[in-house]
């Protein structure tokens, strides 16, 4: 599952950072510091651990309703043959309300590894990907496959042996051509995953 945070969460994450004396400014220079604004946080000791659960649970309270339905995805993605997780900087409640909103919850998921299993680590640090192939009861890396739509994350998923594929051909910010060498292959959508693996699926 791919892992840029949604403009919604970003403007939650502001809402919350305000009420406890943090501003825009200081919630972004956290985020950039520590590669999220809860871990620079919790770094920083401007909240503990009880806190945390209090960020997760407030900055998800948005509006789901303009994530529709992908049955075409949903198509897709049931043809895989290895075993599907979600890996998510997120929670796994926020993960499972949009796999529910594009309709593919159905499908046969193994399991979500969230923000909690990374015990709060930022999604491109090296021991969130170490709990990522423990928790899937994985050895080699190099039998994993990452497609996640942040160039930051596919260089960490490279740097630790995964296979990677790049979600998106343009930045979702700039607009700008998305670039990355980390990435074995780039696609503009999940949809097209079997055109550059076309060996992790069964035949349609």
């Amino acid at each position: 599952m791919t892992g840029r945070r949604p403009k919604k969460i970003t403007n939650s994450i502001a809402a919350y950072t305000a009420k406890i004396g943090v501003s825009k400014e200081e919630a972004y220079a956290l985020y950039k510091k520590h590669g999220t604004c809860l871990k620079g946080l919790l770094v920083e000791e401007r909240i503990d651990a009880s806190g945390a659960e209090d960020f997760l649970h407030a900055v998800h309270l948005i509006d789901y309703s303009d994530i529709k339905p992908d049955p075409v995805l949903h198509a897709v993605l049931a043809r895989l043959t290895p075993p599907m997780w979600v890996f998510t900087a997120s929670t796994s409640e926020h993960a499972k309300r949009c796999l529910q909103r594009v309709g593919i919850e159905s499908l046969p998921w193994k399991g979500c590894i969230d923000t909690r299993s990374c015990k709060l680590e930022t999604k491109h640090s090296h021991s969130s990907f170490q709990v990522a192939m423990q928790t899937a009861g994985v050895t080699d890396p190099s039998r994993c496959v990452f497609c996640d739509d942040s160039t930051k994350n596919i260089v960490a998923a490279k740097a630790v042996g995964w296979r990677t594929v790049l979600v998106g051909l343009h930045d979702r910010d700039s607009g700008e051509p998305l670039r990355c060498d980390a990435a074995d292959y780039q696609i503009g959508s999940l949809r097209t995953l079997p055109d550059v693996l076309p060996e992790l699926f069964s035949v349609a």
